[in-house]
């Protein structure tokens, strides 16, 4: 192209036309203003955010640790103690101790720290279906001052029981919550139960055999039904509950002549004799140091489900060991015995004298004397003691008017007065045995409305009045919770 062309795009700046030289400076000035106000807006965005980090680098240093989260077994703080809730913080933990800690309602604890993981630990079992609230006042980081409250609320569940109610053609096993009504869920159905265990997931059942001897069956959750193996011609008398552990306790008795050949097999009458559900193994009889069954009025098993203190036919406390080869060591003597406290660690009983205490970790005995009663003098019976010294007794009240007697179930926690839990309708009834929940708070009683009408099942074995009750009671209010047709109640 000829220097000469007329194409503006290639003519020197100067030569443009003053308005394109006019618009290109604009231009260039419009967009420096918009690079400074870009820069500005940016720089003032950071000096905001690094204040506001700051503030909030502040906030945190002059705050404490946070709760992340809590985890807690509502069944199982009712059932067994030394059960935890365990919170989770933000960041690990200093240290912190059981004084820090308050429970509503009360409960005993224990407190450890684990990094970013704090541990409650109750002590005691907790109460059925209520409220607790837990809170950790100054719980401290370890990376600052500061401290914070860790607040945690939970239910716990529901309390339950299982007990039999014997019919005409099948008797039932039978579930009933404790803030339900009616008679409760049928767990299982069949034709002359003797006894009932609940063991882990499955129910155990003692069912009349022939010759007044019995079977011993397993009923699984889907129903399921196995028979165990029980030595030939025996009745079972009582069976034993473990709290943990698949291993059931039996007393036995041989029925008839021992079968020939087997004379290992047999037991004497009310022998001692343990199963092992977990190995599916045979029953096996549990003999004393020179080879003798070792008998059982009353057994009962420890928390560790593997040991029994056992009240022998010969009047013996004695405490056996069932893991590997069953030792049985003395612990003391007494006529009768009742039963273990609910921490395990007492057994009640009678002597010619009245009641007694057996420390079962020093062998030491103590008089265990009833309270009067609305200031008249009692007699005492049967009596259960709480993990504190508060006991549930049956007490016989002379009644002056009459000159009979009245019984009783009362609370008395040695202190000079007792307090009536229950009686029967204008005296009529009669109270059974009972069994404290493991918590201390229920008591269920087998109750028989009225003597005078009662009508014996006419079983063989573990035979009842055909009108027998079971009568919960709580035992701070005496308030009575539910009532059911049937008896031997289960926590």
């Amino acid at each position: 192209m000829s220097p000469t062309s007329s194409d503006a795009g290639e003519r020197p700046a100067a030569e443009l036309p003053a308005a394109r030289r006019v618009a290109a400076a604009s231009q260039r000035l419009r967009e420096q203003r918009e690079r400074r106000r870009f820069s500005r807006t940016f720089w003032m965005l950071v000096a905001s955010l690094s204040v506001v980090s700051a503030v909030f680098l502040l906030l945190g240093s002059l705050q404490g640790p946070k709760l992340s989260s809590a985890v807690v077994d509502p069944q199982r703080v009712t059932e067994q103690p030394g059960q935890q809730l365990r919170l989770f913080a933000n960041q690990p933990l200093g240290e912190v101790t059981a004084e820090q800690v308050s429970v509503t309602p009360a409960a005993e604890v224990s407190v450890s720290v684990q990094d970013d993981l704090l541990i409650v630990q109750f002590e005691q079992r907790l109460r059925y279906g209520t409220e607790y609230t837990v809170e950790i006042a100054d719980v401290p980081a370890t990376s600052r001052e500061a401290t914070s409250t860790f607040t945690h609320r939970f239910t716990t569940a529901q309390g339950a029981l299982l007990y039999l109610d014997r019919g005409e053609a099948d008797d039932e096993v039978l579930r009933a919550p404790l803030d339900g009504t009616g008679r409760g869920e049928v767990v299982h159905a069949a034709p002359g139960i003797q006894h009932i265990a609940p063991i882990e997931n499955v129910l155990v059942v003692a069912r009349d055999a022939p010759g007044g001897t019995s079977v011993l069956e397993a009923v699984s959750s889907d129903g399921g039904v196995q028979q165990l193996r029980l030595p030939e011609g025996v009745r079972v008398d009582d069976l034993i509950v473990p709290p943990v552990g698949t291993l059931l306790g039996l007393v036995i008795t041989s029925v008839g002549e021992p079968p020939a050949g087997a004379p290992e097999q047999q037991s004497g009458a009310r022998s001692l004799a343990v199963i092992d559900l977990g190995a599916d193994g045979p029953t096996t009889i549990v003999r004393a140091l020179d080879g003798t069954p070792v008998t059982a009025r009353v057994a009962q098993f420890l928390p560790d489900g593997a040991t029994m203190i056992v009240h022998t036919v010969e009047q013996d406390v004695v405490r056996v060991e069932l893991v590997g080869e069953p030792v049985a060591l003395p612990i003391g003597q007494m006529p009768t015995a009742y039963g273990l406290s609910t921490d395990a660690t007492r057994l009640t009983g009678a002597d010619a004298f009245g009641g007694i205490v057996l420390e079962l970790a020093t062998g030491r005995e103590s008089r265990l004397d009833p309270s009067p009663v609305d200031g008249a003098f009692a007699f005492g019976g049967q009596a259960l003691l709480t993990r504190t010294e508060l006991r549930v007794q049956k007490v016989a009240v002379p009644e002056d008017a009459t000159g009979g007697v009245t019984t009783l179930l009362v609370a008395d926690d040695g202190t000079g007065a007792a307090r009536v839990l229950f009686r029967t309708i204008d005296d009529r009834g009669s109270i059974g045995d009972f069994v404290l929940s493991s918590n201390d708070q229920y008591v269920a009683v087998e109750v028989t409305p009225s003597v005078a009408d009662a009508v014996p099942d006419a079983r063989l074995v573990n035979g009842r009045p055909t009108s027998v009750t079971t009568v919960i009671v709580d035992i701070e209010s005496g308030a009575v919770v539910r009532t059911l047709e049937g008896f031997s109640p289960i926590w």
